[in-house]
């Protein structure tokens, strides 16, 4: 019978047996590479629409205490502005602040400079940052990532409204028992403070004068808060106003 041949002791073995390859390298680098190209929209995608959750968590803080002010006035909506034009003047911000537990929020708008930044007013899509560059002011002294439809079915100039959703400066304001489409009529929206048929163009991202950027805060979503307090996403941007369009005319102002 033949002898192994071992190894002797104190011979080292072959140390390139164990290193890996350049082209080795590459394919494990190629290969997570891929893994990282596949898991990162996926991350992304999660990430959206933690932020569009919490968006809407706000949001039902939100239309719950527009509901509990209409209560206490005689059903009528939140004011989106009123006061003295501009100062002092008060925000629907302001308003609903005692309903949201931060009644100090009344006050704020009365005078000063300070700004205030209301966790349940500011869309986790839109920063703090962004508001300048979208041309955002804090009405009221406060700032926030959402808005309220203002919208009427007649022109500022002539002041002719039968319609109108939330008061601007003039002490009117819609009732909540007349509306037909309570579950499709806008309230409150992803966007800049106020909201309204006039000044939304087309591609519904710029208001008519060029500032006032609304950009979908939730990759091509945005959270709107209906009239019923009921809260949900809605892909796309909102609808461009047409008195042709039921639609556009049940969106806005739910007739």
């Amino acid at each position: 019978m033949k002898k192994r041949n071992l190894p002797q002791e104190g011979k080292e073995r072959n140390p390139s047996r164990f290193r890996f390859t350049l082209i080795e390298l590459l394919v494990v680098i190629a290969i997570i590479a891929i893994l990282a190209s596949m898991l990162l929209p996926a991350l992304n995608r999660a990430r959206v629409a933690a932020k569009q959750s919490s968006c809407i968590n706000n949001m039902k803080q939100i239309t719950a205490a527009a509901a509990s002010y209409s209560m206490d006035h005689d059903d009528n909506m939140v004011f989106a502005i009123y006061g003295t034009r501009w100062t002092p003047v008060w925000s629907w911000r302001n308003l609903l602040g005692s309903y949201l537990g931060k009644p100090e929020l009344l006050h704020v708008g009365e005078s000063g400079t300070v700004r205030h930044y209301p966790k349940e007013y500011e869309c986790p899509g839109t920063s703090r940052e962004q508001y300048a560059s979208l041309g955002w002011v804090p009405v009221g002294n406060i700032y926030g990532g959402y808005g309220i439809n203002r919208s009427t079915d007649g022109e500022d100039a002539t002041q002719y409204k039968s319609v109108m959703i939330a008061g601007y400066f003039h002490n009117v304001t819609g009732k909540t028992s007349r509306f037909r489409f309570p579950s499709t009529t806008l309230h409150f929206g992803d966007g800049y403070w106020e909201l309204q048929r006039f000044v939304l163009t087309g591609i519904n991202d710029v208001s008519s004068d060029g500032v006032y950027k609304m950009p979908n805060p939730h990759g091509d979503n945005r959270v709107i808060g209906w009239i019923d307090a009921h809260v949900s996403a809605w892909r796309g941007y909102m609808p461009t106003f047409d008195w042709s369009s039921p639609r556009a005319t049940r969106f806005y102002l739910g007739l």
